[in-house]
């Protein structure tokens, strides 16, 4: 079995992260609760496991029958049903139509962190989206010693290199000749390092007549590489549902985080989207949102904010606007900045997406800002 499969899990949390304790290197195809939309993505991809949960519901037969079925329907997955697990953490042989004998190594939990892609995304512009998409992907650097990339996606109006201080080097408009044949690592060549936190950066185009030569088979290969080559990828989007780029992310994303702020106006835009998440089945579970610029003072409170979206709120981001125009202006993301309610807050999400990522506030010292405004 290869050491990098490409996995759908058929379950919660809980089983991706045994996934991961055996395959750090996997690429997780998709988590969900109901049979019917693993089969849906069966039809349409072949991964080469199937993890699945004894305890999801399985609609007129046992759960061993729906295995038996699948694995005849899909000739060459390997289906695990975990109820096998023994004293010792060993799973049965997977069931596979090729009939392969090969036994899987025990899944036990770990330390080990879940692979992911997390897409930031509003459909409002102006929410601080930028802001919180460069400050999560440099607190999951720092925490996993540069482990992981962020994507600027945003291709008319990126400029995450702005909020890093990355104003020269190489742009995702370089690496287009190059994708069709481009090995994982091949990325290093077109990603910018941020020094300060070891964080990767493929950065949008400089001038937006460039954006037009990024197709959305540019974007969905990028993205594919991108999760092939680092563990944790963080991807910065346009503000717009109906984008074929936004489309090509939301389809990668094992994790949405949904910014909103307190503004009527935002919030009604974002119930839109939700409710658009569900018509796509996408879990309620792969959506994040967070709540940014929040105000005690505001008419909104987050109580009201989470009834109004029906979606629980995974983290709350102060109103501290002065601090973050400093933060851009310096081009130093406010996670590496010491401790401050402000860091504190985006650490906290960041933790939250991703199990096992322990908060740390250790960098190396920034340097000032080169040429930008003076």
């Amino acid at each position: 079995m290869t050491d990098s499969p490409t996995i759908i899990i058929a379950g919660g949390q809980d089983t991706e992260r045994l996934a991961l304790s055996r395959w750090p290197r996997a690429r997780i195809a998709g988590i969900f609760r109901d049979l019917s939309l693993v089969e849906y993505m069966l039809a349409g991809l072949r991964p080469d496991i199937v993890l699945v949960d004894p305890g999801l519901p399985a609609r007129g037969e046992s759960i061993q029958q729906w295995v038996s079925r699948s694995t005849a329907a899909f000739p060459g997955v390997s289906f695990v049903l975990l109820e096998g697990v023994g004293p010792e953490g060993n799973l049965p042989a997977p069931q596979s139509g090729s009939g392969s004998s090969t036994r899987l190594e025990s899944l036990r939990p770990g330390s080990v962190l879940v692979a992911q892609t997390i897409v930031v995304w509003s459909p409002k512009g102006g929410v601080g989206k930028t802001f919180l998409a460069t400050n999560l992907a440099c607190a999951a650097a720092v925490a996993t010693g540069g482990q992981a990339v962020l994507l600027d996606l945003d291709l008319y109006s990126g400029d995450a290199s702005v909020h890093l201080d990355l104003l020269d080097g190489p742009t995702i408009t370089e690496a287009l000749t190059a994708l069709a044949d481009m090995r994982p690592e091949g990325l290093d060549k077109y990603s910018q390092r941020h020094q300060p936190s070891r964080l990767n950066v493929i950065a949008s185009p400089r001038r937006p007549e460039l954006s037009d030569l990024v197709t959305t088979e540019h974007v969905r290969t990028v993205l594919a590489l991108a999760a092939k080559r680092w563990a944790l990828v963080y991807v910065d989007t346009p503000p717009d549902i109906t984008s074929d780029v936004v489309g090509e992310c939301i389809d990668a994303a094992s994790k949405i985080v949904l910014v909103v702020t307190q503004d009527v106006a935002t919030l009604r835009q974002s119930k839109v989207a939700i409710d658009i998440f569900e018509k796509l089945g996408l879990p309620r579970d792969s959506v994040a949102v967070v709540v940014n610029r929040c105000s005690k003072e505001s008419l909104m409170p987050v109580a009201k904010v989470q009834e109004f979206l029906g979606a629980e709120i995974l983290g709350v981001i102060p109103d501290e606007r002065k601090a973050v125009e400093r933060s851009v202006f310096e081009g130093k993301p406010v996670v590496l900045s010491g401790k401050s309610e402000l860091s504190e807050a985006v650490w906290k999400v960041a933790a939250k997406l991703t199990p096992g990522l322990s908060p740390t506030h250790s960098a190396r010292p920034l340097k000032p800002r080169r040429g930008f405004f003076w």
